[in-house]
């Protein structure tokens, strides 16, 4: 599981992270990556490529969403991830269940009526309404999103997975897919109201959930990447976080998975990220007894690997692993290893060129 902070603004790490999944896939056996994105979308760019249908690098692109599909270091793995899909060699998957991303138009769009089709003519028109309105939250301050609305979105939802079950029309793959869109999009849905923290835990829960569906799904035995920030892939998430118990993805892999599992985290001394899509900030001074200064410590090296012994040896200390701001923890407890670089970068915004 490869980490990143939580504000997805890192080129260094995101170019590394590539040439590390590229290594890992060619030299060490692993055929699966999953992204922190979109379910739905990978879910039909997985069944488009089982039907031998045409999917190109704009597709997957899409599907993976704008947290990375704009940064100039992420196209060289795209490409490579693409080839190998298309001959089998790599199974990919997206773990998120939220909708509504932009660009994102099998999901937001394609997926809907492709659902709500389903439904007897007379109840189409008003769930497809319901489920754009939710999509895209087109509602107005006189009428805001209810618990009715969800409710009358819980209501089609659970018709369609019924039409779903009874439809004779699609293969038995395709309606296990479909009814597991409609599983993710019920768990989505759910957390509405909710307060931030269980919103939180029950946003990872799902996450774990779509990632065992993955698991299953793919017949073969295969060794997996997830590609997501550190808080959802670490041993334990942010203990500031959530339900303060760092109850997150990473916790339900490593439960399952045991020492199978292995967590890795990723900071730098010095240098700049990306805060949104524009706003460059400097890298926060470092303690004198981080685990930045300590990781590059005696030499001049531009980047410094911490394993699981190293990070044990170093105890309670602070560490900017979780996002750009320094948390006293004990780091072993939370990953099971951590790249420092000596200098970050933000990523090279491929629509400025």
């Amino acid at each position: 599981m490869l980490g990143e902070s939580a504000t997805h603004g890192d080129g260094h790490t995101l170019a590394f992270k590539g040439a590390l999944v590229e290594r890992l896939i060619n030299q060490c056996g692993f055929d699966s990556v999953f992204f922190e994105a979109s379910h739905y979308e990978f879910i039909n760019l997985n069944r488009r490529l089982r039907l031998g249908q045409a999917v190109t690098t704009e597709d997957l692109l899409s599907a993976v969403g704008g947290l990375w599909k704009f940064n100039q270091e992420f196209q060289t793995l795209t490409s490579f991830l693409l080839s190998r899909a298309q001959t089998g060699r790599v199974f990919l998957g997206g773990l998120d269940d939220q909708l509504g991303q932009a660009g994102q138009d099998y999901a937001n769009v394609e997926m809907v009526t492709e659902l709500t089709n389903l439904l007897p003519q007379s109840e189409r028109q008003n769930c497809s309404a319901a489920l754009h309105n939710r999509i895209y939250s087109d509602y107005t301050d006189v009428a805001p999103y209810s618990k009715p609305d969800r409710s009358r979105i819980d209501t089609c939802l659970s018709e369609i997975r019924n039409a779903s079950a009874g439809d004779k029309t699609t293969s038995g793959e395709g309606r296990k897919e479909r009814q597991e869109m409609i599983s993710a999009a019920q768990r989505w849905i759910s957390r509405d109201f909710s307060s931030e923290a269980e919103d939180i835990v029950n946003r990872d829960r799902s996450m774990f959930q779509n990632f065992e569906w993955l698991q299953n799904h793919y017949r073969n035995p295969h060794k997996v990447i997830i590609w997501a920030a550190t808080v959802h892939i670490a041993k334990q998430g942010d203990p500031t976080w959530g339900d303060r118990a760092g109850t997150n993805l990473g916790s339900f892999v490593h439960r399952r998975y045991g020492e199978h599992a292995f967590s890795l985290g990723f900071s730098a001394l010095t240098g700049s990220y990306r805060q949104g899509k524009t706003d460059i900030r400097e890298m926060p001074a470092a303690p004198f007894d981080s685990v930045e200064v300590q990781a590059l410590r005696g030499g001049d090296a531009s980047a410094s690997y911490l394993g699981p012994a190293r990070l044990a040896a170093m105890g309670t200390l602070p560490g900017a692993l979780f996002r750009h701001s320094y948390q006293t923890l004990l780091w072993s407890a939370i990953l099971d290893g951590v790249v420092v670089f000596q200098a970050e970068h933000p990523p090279d915004d491929i629509r400025g060129k």
